[in-house]
């Protein structure tokens, strides 16, 4: 449900981004508005086989790693910010 919802939720941040940076003499070439279309190309390429990669990590690590594991990369996350 979550990845459903996330679909719609995506494009509509998409074209608000290409909307509100439409015609912005500062950005670079290759963007649309505020979107940058290498990195969308990139983000696209890279998510399939690391959701793959993701799913047969948690099949195999024991569920204490992944907890841990997920703990950890909150408190990072949460410094970082």
């Amino acid at each position: 449900t979550s990845a459903a919802c996330g679909l719609p939720i995506a494009a509509v941040g998409a074209i608000t981004f290409i909307l509100v940076g439409w015609g912005n003499p500062l950005l670079p070439p290759w963007a649309t508005g505020f979107v940058m279309w290498p990195a969308f190309l990139g983000i696209v390429a890279t998510s399939v086989p690391f959701a793959r990669l993701g799913v047969r990590l948690a099949h195999v690590l024991p569920a204490h790693v992944l907890r841990y594991g997920f703990a950890a990369l909150l408190a990072v996350v949460g410094i970082r910010f």
